[in-house]
């Protein structure tokens, strides 16, 4: 199998600043970079990357350009390769949610098959219990799930939200990303077996 991560809102030209959500994880009434969502999706990246790979599978990440752009590119990479592919939008939530979720496009039947299987494994290692498989739309409250992955062809896309981070900051640790990590991975290899 090939898995493309995509460390979103980090890259992006138009927005160099952007590093999506944040929380004041020390509460020192301060946001620093190690604070911000963009710094743990990175950290993620690397361990499910450093895990699919100890599979077998094989892994591109990437980190930079537009949306569309790296959408682009994933789609050209994609073409060279004859196996199973799957595309993750790297993302944490803020605002309260006790939850996670893993969107798909409302038209992928793989994409609902890939999201459940790895809603269901995560929920079963981590202590956020709740997650969800969600079909994402952009017409109506999942539209900036859907434009994460949106343009993605060939792979079956996957806008990735595991947790939120101002309810389970306990989870943006080395060993918090690593269950995070384990359990994302059980999911993509269920997924990929059958």
């Amino acid at each position: 199998m090939l898995v493309f991560i995509d460390r979103q809102h980090a890259g992006k030209p138009s927005r160099v600043d952007d590093r999506g959500a944040s929380f004041d994880i020390n509460q020192d009434g301060q946001i620093s970079n190690d604070e911000k969502e963009a710094h743990w999706t990175g950290y993620l990246a690397l361990i499910l990357e450093q895990r699919l790979m100890d599979l077998g599978h094989q892994v591109i990440p990437l980190s930079d350009g537009t949306y569309t752009e790296r959408h682009i590119r994933v789609n050209d990479y994609s073409s060279r390769f004859d196996c199973k592919m799957v595309y993750l939008a790297m993302h944490l939530n803020a605002g309260g949610g006790d939850y996670g979720a893993f969107f798909y496009h409302h038209q992928s039947t793989h994409g609902k098959e890939l999201a459940a299987a790895m809603a269901s494994s995560l929920g079963q290692i981590i202590h956020v219990k709740k997650q969800k498989a969600i079909a994402c739309k952009p017409d109506d409250w999942t539209k900036n799930a859907w434009h994460t992955i949106k343009n993605v062809g060939k792979p079956v896309a996957i806008c990735c939200e595991p947790f939120f981070m101002d309810t389970h900051n306990d989870l943006l640790t080395p060993f918090g990303m690593s269950q995070v990590a384990i359990g994302m991975v059980q999911g993509i290899e269920r997924w990929g077996s059958q």
